[in-house]
Order: structure tokens, then C-alpha cells, then sequence
């Protein structure tokens, strides 16, 4: 029988047993903060905390400060490129990155030879579970450059033992199919955006179905998708593979979470490496981690001796699906509903654009999937000012009175399932809104994408 991950006897260490290491790890790491971290030492002294003040995780949840990226970024710009949390002489990092700057300024990090080696040992595990093994041939369909997913995933993949392909985006997507094909990849990693635009070009360039392509696993991370029935399944239908949501964290480390086999929320295949939290976004306490408790996500480094991070508040929706999964990995799994700084409130009801994305995937074929949430003016504490405008791409083929009801019966949907009446639905003929390389912008504000 096949075992269930990569490294059982890490991997299955009973929750309890974790909890008391990853506190121990906490302890070290606040200490080891404090003595060479100019930026935490500061943080825990405005806050009147020292590190032998944390003796439980409940302590660490009340007493130890949250780190925003704002903060980073500041750091960064008055001291680049890594402001004054390096914890390391600058000459000992081995590798510097930076996030993708798709919420704002880039902000930059940094491992030395030890941090890059539990990244690889933790991508290694996260290639199992999401269904990868050795001898698999792996196209890198994510970011390259200095982007944290990229080098290190294309690295982590050729030490599994899979073909390692590095090819990156933005690729034009000619060569991108004609590599992918002309190699024989039959497992990919991007976006799930990307996954659909690839779809469409394979018919375009290659004039075959993507089910024959050859791609039979497929690892998406950038963007909540993966995680939605109705994407997944679509996914899973046009390119006829197996389809498995991914995350990381671009401040922390790439791609430490993945679904299993079972589907049902993403493990994390680092529990000794990074301490996760679920907060109040109003309250900012800490939310017992019990099915379907739902908040911001915060996350923890656990040993990083170049640039860690504690208690990371990244702003991601996140909700437990399961606190025990079937698959018999240890942990909560996660969904990602989406990011509380694209929620948007309409008539006082909290709507995320994955939201609308998943509705809007049952409509196909009738539509392509693409659409986009039109706003007149920008979001003032994330109430919606003017009306809500969408506009949506009608399916390939579809004429007449299909396309003149499309509206109507998308309108009634979104009624239905959310709780609230768009303003104005336009359906607009497929490829016309602009496809993404790397993560979907769903929102666009006076003609500009938000």
C-alpha cells in the first residue's frame, strides 16, 4: 500500500505531541528574535513583552504583536533591501526573493543554506499530497524570476525526482503547449486563471481538446479557485485531470499547504516549521480552530534563522473544512475563501469576488468563466459606493435569445445564493476581457483593474 505522504515519521506526529513542539519552537524563536532582530526587539518592547514572558500558546496569542506586511515594506524602504529584521550578516543569505507586489510594493526576504533546506523538505511534501511522485514530468507554470514559488518550486521538483521543466510565466503561450507537449508533461503547478486561459489556447493554437494534451495533475496556487466545487470540477472536466488547490505564504515559505486525495481543504505539511492561527478580522483574538470556524489567517516561522516572521497577518479568508480527514493526515485542512482586502460590502452583506466566480462557473458552457466586477468608485471601507455592475463573457457558440435571457438568469442566481440583486449585468463576446498569466484581477474600478 502506498504511503500517505512523504515523510511519515514527521508528517504524523499526533497533534498534541505537535502542539508541545511548536511551542518549544515559539519559545527559541522569540529568544532568538529578540537578541538579533533590531525590528522584533523593538515590537516586543512597545509592547512591554519579553520573550520569557511566553510560557503557553495562549500567551503567544494574547501578548506577541501582529507583523503586517505595511510594516515590512517600511522596514524596507528605509533600510533595503531587508530594513532591520535580517538576522543574519547580509553576505550568509543564500537566496533573496520577493513577493509578487500584487497588493502593493514588493516586500523582499531571505533564506540562508539552513531555511532553504526546510523549504525543500516541505515543497518535497506538498508534492506528495497533492498527488505528485518521481518520475512525474512537471512544467512550472507559476512566476519565475524572484518570485518565492518559482526557483524554489522548480528546484524542490527536481530533487523529488520529477522532470524539473522552468519555464515560468508570463511565456507566451505557443511556446508555453509546444514545451509542455514536445516534453510529454503530464503534471503542472499555476493559477487556476491560467489553467482556463491555457485551455482556451490549446484549442486555438493546437486545435485539440485539452483533455488529450497530456496534463493529467495540475497544482493551483496564486488565487482561490481550486478550492470551489464548480471550478474544480470544470477544471477537472476540460483538461481530464486530477485538480488540487495549493497555498503558501510569499513573506514565509512557497507552497507549504495542499489538498490530498480527499479534496476537502489543504493540509499544512509543515506543522513543525510554520505555527498557523485564525483570528477575529474585527476583534483580532484568536479563533478556536474547530470545523467551519472561519477569520484571518496568521502565520508563525518556526526555526527560520535568516528572516523569520511571527505572527504574520496576511489577510486571507480562510475556513476550516475538516479537523480530521479521512486520508488519516494529522490537522486541520484549510479553504481559502478569499482575501478580506477584495471582500466588498453590498447592502451589508460581505461578498468576495470567488464568490461570484463560483456562481458564475455553473452558467458554463453558457458562459466562458471570465468576468469582471465593475465598480464606479473605490471601495471606502469596503462598502460599495454606486451600483454593482458585472460584466461577463457569454459562452462560444451562444446566439440569440440564449444570450439576451444569459443576464436574467445569472441575476436570479446570484439572488439566490447570496442574498442580494446585481444592478446591471452586460454580457460581453468570449475573449474579450483580458486573461491573466499570474493572478486574476476580478475587480476594475473607472476602467482600471483594482
Amino acid at each position: 500500500m502506498e504511503r500517505v505522504c512523504w515523510n511519515p515519521q514527521a508528517e504524523l506526529i499526533p497533534e498534541k505531541k505537535m502542539r508541545e513542539i511548536q511551542l518549544k519552537k515559539i519559545k527559541h524563536q522569540l529568544r532568538y528574535v529578540y537578541e538579533r532582530s533590531a525590528f522584533y526587539r523593538r515590537k516586543l518592547d512597545n509592547a512591554g513583552v519579553k520573550p520569557d514572558d511566553i510560557e503557553t500558546l495562549d500567551d503567544y496569542a494574547r501578548k506577541v504583536p501582529f507583523t503586517t506586511k505595511d510594516e515590512l515594506r517600511t522596514i524596507q524602504a528605509e533600510e533595503p533591501p531587508l530594513g532591520d529584521n535580517l538576522c543574519t550578516q547580509y553576505n550568509q543569505v543564500a537566496l533573496l526573493m520577493t513577493s509578487t507586489g500584487t497588493t502593493g510594493r514588493p516586500t523582499y526576504l531571505a533564506v540562508n543554506h539552513h531555511d532553504w533546506l526546510m523549504w525543500m523538505e516541505c515543497l518535497k511534501r506538498s508534492f506528495w499530497l497533492s498527488g505528485f511522485r518521481p518520475g512525474d514530468v512537471y512544467i512550472h507554470a507559476l512566476a519565475l524570476s524572484t518570485y518565492i514559488s518559482g526557483f524554489s518550486y522548480a528546484s524542490a521538483a527536481r530533487e523529488f525526482g520529477m522532470v524539473s521543466i522552468p519555464i515560468g510565466v508570463p511565456t507566451p503561450a505557443p511556446r508555453m503547449l509546444s514545451v509542455a507537449k514536445e516534453s510529454h508533461a503530464n503534471v503542472m503547478v499555476c493559477t487556476p486563471s491560467y489553467v482556463e486561459h491555457l485551455a482556451e489556447r490549446v484549442k486555438e493554437i493546437l486545435d485539440i481538446e485539452p483533455k488529450d494534451f497530456g496534463l493529467r495533475k495540475i497544482g493551483c496556487s496564486g488565487e482561490p479557485g481550486a478550492g470551489i466545487s464548480a471550478i474544480r470540477k470544470r477544471l477537472e472536466e476540460l483538461w481530464s485531470a486530477d485538480v488540487r488547490d495549493r497555498m503558501g505564504t510569499p513573506e514565509l515559505m512557497p507552497g507549504n499547504r495542499s489538498e490530498c486525495y480527499c479534496k476537502n481543504g489543504m493540509h499544512n505539511c509543515a506543522r513543525e516549521f510554520i505555527y498557523d492561527e485564525i483570528v477575529d478580522p474585527s476583534t483580532k483574538e484568536s479563533i478556536e480552530p474547530n470545523e467551519g470556524a472561519e477569520g484571518a489567517f496568521v502565520y508563525s516561522a518556526l526555526g527560520s534563522q535568516c528572516y523569520p516572521l511571527l505572527r504574520f497577518y496576511v489577510n486571507d479568508h480562510v475556513k476550516i473544512a475538516t479537523t480530521s480527514c479521512e486520508c488519516g493526515y494529522l490537522g486541520p485542512t484549510l479553504l481559502v475563501v478569499g482575501r478580506f482586502d477584495d471582500m466588498i460590502k453590498v447592502k451589508g452583506l460581505k461578498i468576495w469576488p470567488s464568490a461570484i466566480k463560483d456562481i458564475i462557473s455553473t452558467f458554463i458552457p453558457k458562459v466562458t468563466g471570465e468576468f469582471r466586477i465593475m465598480l464606479e468608485e473605490e471601495l471606502v471601507g469596503f462598502a460599495l459606493r454606486g451600483p454593482f455592475r458585472l460584466k461577463v463573457e457569454y459562452g462560444y457558440g451562444l446566439k440569440g435569445e440564449e444570450i439576451k435571457s444569459l443576464p436574467a438568469e445569472i441575476s436570479s442566481k446570484i439572488t439566490e445564493v447570496l442574498g442580494f440583486r446585481p444592478d446591471l449585468i452586460e454580457v460581453v463576446p468570449p475573449r474579450t476581457l483580458p486573461r491573466s498569466e499570474f493572478k486574476a484581477k476580478y475587480i476594475e474600478v473607472q476602467g482600471k483593474t483594482a
